[in-house]
């Protein structure tokens, strides 16, 4: 058997490759009860939002490949959003169940360019938008400045008129 080197690059290379990996198996949690920016190392993170009186979390500069699950830990009544950077826009979709007597879902699509937003809103008011333990939000960048949204709210108001979970 012979000898083979290697160098100092492609042992970083390994360790790099490895934490990714398991990084995948087991993502990080963050827990968030307060004003907030997220970090590009956070990427891939579940974000366990405890809402309480309004506050807001910020997104990094929207560079392919960054990912941010969150999860609705505790709802609340106060007004409470998700911030791109100034540059950046957010498009998908949007939808948001009625958990009352009669149980109702609305639907909201922004398509890419045209209407794109800033802002994901959770609780404004109980007809358009929602905030209830449980509720979720993915946001996927896969194209530089552009965030793309799936988002699933409930509200124990009654849906009515056009949604406002994302907007402006």
């Amino acid at each position: 058997m012979g000898t083979k080197r290697v160098g100092w690059a492609r042992i970083r290379s390994l360790i790099n490759e490895n934490q990714n990996q398991l990084k995948m198996m087991k993502p990080q949690i963050i827990a968030v009860s307060k004003t907030r920016t997220l970090l590009t190392s956070e990427s891939g993170a579940t974000i366990a939002w405890t809402m309480g009186s309004a506050h807001h979390i910020t997104l990094p500069s929207a560079t392919v490949g960054l990912r941010y699950d969150f999860v609705i830990e505790t709802g609340a009544d106060a007004n409470h959003t998700i911030i791109t950077q100034s540059a950046d826009k957010i498009h998908g979709r949007a939808y948001l169940l009625e958990a009352g007597t009669v149980t109702q879902c609305n639907a909201q699509s922004i398509e890419d360019g045209v209407g794109a937003v800033d802002k994901v809103h959770w609780k404004g008011d109980a007809t358009t938008k929602g905030a209830s333990a449980g509720d979720t939000c993915t946001l996927i960048c896969v194209e530089a400045g552009k965030w793309v949204a799936t988002v699933n709210q409930t509200t124990s108001g009654t849906i009515g008129g056009t949604l406002a979970i994302l907007a402006a």
